[in-house]
């Protein structure tokens, strides 16, 4: 009796552990799932909410993102109010950066989505984890997570981790990590919707711009409402004049060793072509950054709350982000 009783306790045990493992999948079982998956992804929708904690401030944006294979793509960012304040769009005539409010766009040739897109399109995410040759992988409560070396590099962020689910591998998070693993940028979806139908005409920057919002109260071009937003965060070697004010805009001057101007209005509304130059996130907007290259004078343009702000000086783009980031979410004096 004993013995058949010890016999049924070894059975029940062996299957437990059966079970327990099959609950998790190797790293090689997900790999081969996510490259079907990607293979068969021919369009989506996705929501998701971005937290942004930097310059000891916290910001939330919402993003909305679709999707064509094989590459039109349409983002659109918005505020803590649901309005929608820039939008991306990417067809067959290049890249739009549109500001609905401002009735203005940018336009210019790249692909941007290899480069940093993968932070608001999923099928970017899946490639950045299915080449990256230094993935750390962790599977845990339904849950599978790839942590990468940020790249491009950031100044800010160290590390990139992309979680999914593990029964369907739709994203559930993409985190951006400083050096001390802390999230400074996170992306959490409230939803993915796989296969969903998009007319080409959606992709437009004509159709971006239909995004504003119908009550929002318009933007005046010209008006100074904003008063003078102040950088929180200058290179060493560098400080601020007087602020200078004409009729229309606001013009910050930083004189020292790598001396740069910063330009505020609120502009007409009107379309620009950039042929060259190229799109930089700055984590609930985007900025387009301008020049010849090899050039000690860059210029980067941006827009938030209806603001047009243009940054032109001897400073590298990291430095220009730096910058622009520690005036986004602050109000002017």
């Amino acid at each position: 009796m004993k013995k058949k009783l010890s016999m049924v306790l070894i059975m029940v045990l062996v299957l437990s552990l059966a079970l327990v493992g099959c609950g998790k999948r190797d790293q090689e079982a997900v790999m081969s799932d996510l490259t079907n998956f990607k293979q068969e992804l021919t369009s989506y929708e996705s929501k998701a909410t971005m937290t942004v904690s930097a310059n000891n401030t916290t910001q939330k944006y919402t993003i909305e993102t679709w999707y064509q294979a094989p590459s039109y793509y349409r983002i659109a960012l918005g505020n803590d109010k649901n309005e929608v304040t820039q939008v991306i769009v990417r067809n067959d005539e290049g890249i739009f950066v549109v500001s609905p409010q401002l009735k203005k766009s940018f336009r210019f040739k790249g692909d941007w989505a290899e480069n940093q897109g993968h932070v608001y399109l999923y099928h970017a995410a899946m490639d950045r984890i299915l080449k990256s040759a230094d993935r750390e992988f962790e599977a845990k409560d339904g849950s599978v997570s790839f942590t990468m070396k940020m790249e491009p590099e950031n100044p800010l962020v160290a590390k990139q981790r992309i979680t999914l689910a593990d029964s369907n591998l739709y994203p559930q998070q993409i985190a951006l990590l400083d050096k001390d693993s802390n999230a400074v940028v996170s992306v959490d979806y409230t939803s993915f919707n796989p296969g969903k139908e998009f007319k080409k005409e959606q992709f437009t920057p004509e159709a971006a711009m239909a995004t504003a919002t119908p009550d929002a109260k318009p933007v005046m071009a010209g008006s100074k409402d904003f008063g003078v937003i102040e950088p929180r965060y200058v290179p060493e070697g560098v400080k601020m004049q007087a602020p200078q004010e004409t009729r229309t805009a606001v013009m910050l001057k930083f004189e020292g060793d790598k001396p740069f101007t910063i330009m505020e209005e609120r502009p007409e509304a009107k379309s620009t072509t950039l042929r060259t130059g190229q799109i930089v996130d700055l984590w609930g907007t985007t900025a387009v950054v301008s020049g010849t290259e090899g050039s000690e004078v860059q210029s980067m343009h941006w827009f938030h709350n209806g603001v047009q702000f243009s940054l032109t000086g001897h400073l590298g783009v990291d430095e220009m982000v730096k910058v622009a980031q520690s005036m986004i979410g602050f109000g002017g004096k």
